[in-house]
């Protein structure tokens, strides 16, 4: 009986032992990060090993936005503390430690660290580097991270020339410390070949045996494979046909490299990322700014990768890869902004991606010109129509009819702008032909049916309010490619409105809500349903999710719907104002973070205060205002704000009584005017780009005010 009990024991203690080590062995995940900086897809899907990768695996286009101007530096830190980070040459020294380094480690920074392993002797630099930049990045929070749980990290490899150090791989796995735990990224994993950059390249039998011994150590294991960085440094002592055989023979020996990683990798547990950090000088010459990254291995098929941060299928973030990483092997993703990627199944995903970068090319391309155009249009419309009307007394007074039609003309840009995206068209100059004849269609087609001197303003803010709210509430793919909508690649924004077209909306609601109760004598509560509708769709995180435009349109429409109830505004009235700005942005954070847990810019800021503590706060209001004023000296659009205010000033002064005129034959609208101006104001201060918001807010007020100056000639005609 005791045999049988025993046995009985043993069979249990047995299962105990298998589902364990099976439990533990689907527990002791890995990844296994592969750096190939300054490559695009055509380089990769040049090398066999990695087409196989992207062929089966999840891909995407990678913001490889950081702090500030952005560097190959900065760009590793960036992936390395999942925040937009700081960093500079001097303050990555990373070397294998040594009794040298490890006493002028503990020099620099009184930290004993172990007498093996991998450290950044530059970190006390780098923490002060980061401490006073835009975002507030802690450097190391990835490896911190897996160091918190026990795990361990390594870094292989270096792109090192004759006389610099370059070893930027450990800005990627280093903890807090700056220290990561096993690798080797000296120069003694390179070998002498005087047919290559420099005279070296890397050394792959060594970096494969360095793969096999970290492999079976570390959870995480980043490979920086530094030949292609090597030529490009090298690249102005080359001449074109040396240098695309030197690429072309670099990317060969990288392949074959690659391909004995993965023999001795176990895809069951271990996931595969292939990323670019910063592009060539080449692809940032032609607009090619955005760089690859490739998913392969556990539990991935193909597809695209999008996450939170984007809401963009194809697109994610340099913030996004470290946060990924912490997300697959189960460790914290403290202090950093960025958003575990998402896999989309997609057939055909390299034809889908490439499509995509064009298309972003392209858009970014023609972004510029275009806009500088209209603003440059604008400025010069309204500085003629001022001159007008100085000189109303001496001109012929069919010209001055006539010209009002240029002025709405310009109020049907920002309309034509949205739909433009529908032609897909991406050559310059059918852009500007196209954006032309669209512009004086709908300028056509308003003045045909427009039967009162309203009716134009009325058309032309209600199509545009109504074009963007439609847009917003159908995942705003008409504001993603537009020429006034946002640029992946500057990255500012990938999805819900932008400061642009918030400015536009603002401002063309406040004229349709206010215009059309002096047009129709409607029930001013409309105005209120008009404003709330705006609003929610403006702050609601699914939707246009723009914390700062929420706040923006809350002031500027509290503000009208007191004046248009005769309240007078008043210190009380403005703290009124003021709470009900905080009270909206907390039902949309709370919103946000407890109930649909979209994980939109807000619930990011937010998480960044809780995680920061209070001075993170006035790191976002620092930078808002340096980006601010950074934005008056550099923008075009600080010039038609500029322009447009000095000519309204202008106006209440000469003609005498013009100003006092509208006022009493528009008394609502001219509450609307008031509430863009309060709009401009808000704007300035709770806005990366308020300069931006408030230069396209303004077009609606300056070009209907003097739009209606010019019809009232007609009266007296």
């Amino acid at each position: 009986m005791k045999k049988k009990y025993i046995k009985i024991y043993m069979v249990i203690v047995l299962l105990f032992i298998t589902l364990t080590t099976v439990a533990y062995a689907g527990e002791d995940k890995k990844v296994v990060l592969v750096v190939i900086n300054e490559t695009n897809y055509e380089d990769l899907y040049s090398m066999h090993t990695i087409q196989e990768f992207i062929d089966m695996g999840a891909i995407a286009l990678m913001n490889n936005r950081t702090s500030t101007k952005e560097n190959t530096y900065k760009a590793y830190a960036t992936i390395g503390a999942g925040v937009r980070a700081e960093a500079a040459s001097n303050a990555t020294g990373s070397f294998n430690i040594n009794n040298e380094i490890k006493s002028m480690y503990f020099r620099r920074t009184g930290i004993d660290i172990p007498k093996e392993g991998i450290i950044n002797v530059d970190m006390p630099r780098l923490i002060r580097l980061n401490e006073s930049g835009q975002y507030g990045a802690i450097p190391g929070a990835l490896g911190e991270s897996l160091h918190e749980q026990g795990m361990k990290t390594a870094v292989i490899g270096n792109s090192d020339t004759l006389d610099d150090f370059t070893r930027l791989g450990t800005m990627i796995a280093m903890d807090y410390k700056g220290y990561v735990d096993y690798g080797n990224i000296e120069k003694s994993t390179l070998t002498k070949d005087e047919s290559y950059p420099f005279g070296f390249k890397n050394n792959y039998d060594k970096l494969i045996d360095v793969f096999k011994d970290t492999y079976n150590e570390a959870q995480l294991i980043v490979v920086d494979i530094g030949d292609i960085g090597r030529l490009e440094r090298y690249k102005p002592n080359l001449s074109d046909e040396m240098y695309l055989e030197q690429k072309s023979k670099i990317l060969k020996d990288m392949d074959n490299y690659i391909k004995n990683i993965r023999n001795n990798i176990d895809f069951k547990n271990t996931r595969m990322i292939i990323a670019t950090p910063y592009p060539s000088s080449e692809d940032i010459k032609n607009g090619n700014n955005l760089t690859p990254v490739v998913f392969y291995g556990d539990r991935i098929s193909q597809g695209v990768l999008t996450s939170n941060t984007t809401r963009r299928g194809g697109i994610i973030g340099n913030v996004d890869i470290a946060p990924s990483i912490a997300d697959y092997l189960k460790t914290s993703a403290i202090n950093m902004s960025g958003r575990p990627v998402q896999f989309i199944e997609k057939e055909h995903n390299m034809d889908f991606l490439m499509g995509l970068n064009d298309q972003v090319i392209s858009t970014s391309k023609n972004r510029y010109p275009v806009l500088s155009t209209f603003a440059i249009f604008e400025i010069l419309v309204s500085i003629l129509a001022l001159v007008i009307i100085l000189i109303e007394n001496k001109l012929n007074k069919k010209i001055i009819l006539y010209y009002k039609n240029i002025l709405l003309s310009t109020m049907a840009v920002p309309f034509g702008l949205l739909i433009l995206p529908l032609f897909h068209v991406q050559n310059l100059f059918i852009t500007y032909a196209l954006l032309i004849g669209l512009t004086l269609l709908i300028t056509y087609i308003t003045k045909k049916i427009s039967k009162n001197t309203l009716d134009s303003l009325l058309i032309l803010s209600f199509i545009t309010m109504f074009a963007l709210l439609l847009d917003i509430c159908t995942n705003a793919n008409l504001m993603k490619t537009s020429l006034l909508g946002y640029d992946p690649i500057i990255g500012a924004r990938y999805y819900g409105i932008g400061n642009e077209y918030m400015g536009v909306l603002i401002g063309s609601t406040l004229v349709f809500a206010t215009a059309i109760i002096d047009r129709f004598k409607l029930n001013k509560r409309w105005t209120i349903l008009i404003f709330a509708i705006t609003i929610l769709i403006i702050g609601f995180p699914k939707l246009g999710a723009n914390v700062g435009g929420t706040m923006t349109a809350v002031g500027a429409f509290s503000f009208a719907i007191l004046r248009l109830f005769n309240v007078k505004i008043k210190l009380k009235q403005l703290i009124l104002i003021g709470a009900a700005i905080i009270a909206v942005v907390a039902f949309m954070a709370f919103i946000d973070i407890k109930v649909i847990k979209s994980q939109s810019h807000l619930a990011g800021a937010i998480n960044q205060i809780i995680q920061g503590g209070p001075t993170m706060i006035f790191l976002i209001i620092k930078r808002k205002l340096e980006m601010n004023m950074r934005l008056i000296g550099i923008t075009i659009w600080s010039k038609v704000l500029m322009s447009a205010i000095l000519i309204l000033a202008t106006l209440f002064y000469r003609p005498v009584g013009t100003i006092r005129k509208l006022i009493h034959v528009y008394p609502n609208l001219y509450i609307g005017w008031a509430g863009i101006v309060m709009a401009c104001v808000v704007a300035l201060f709770v806005n990366d780009s308020g300069v931006v918001a408030a230069a396209t807010g303004i077009i609606f007020l300056a070009m209907s005010m003097l739009y209606l100056i010019f019809s009232s000639v007609k009266e007296n005609y």
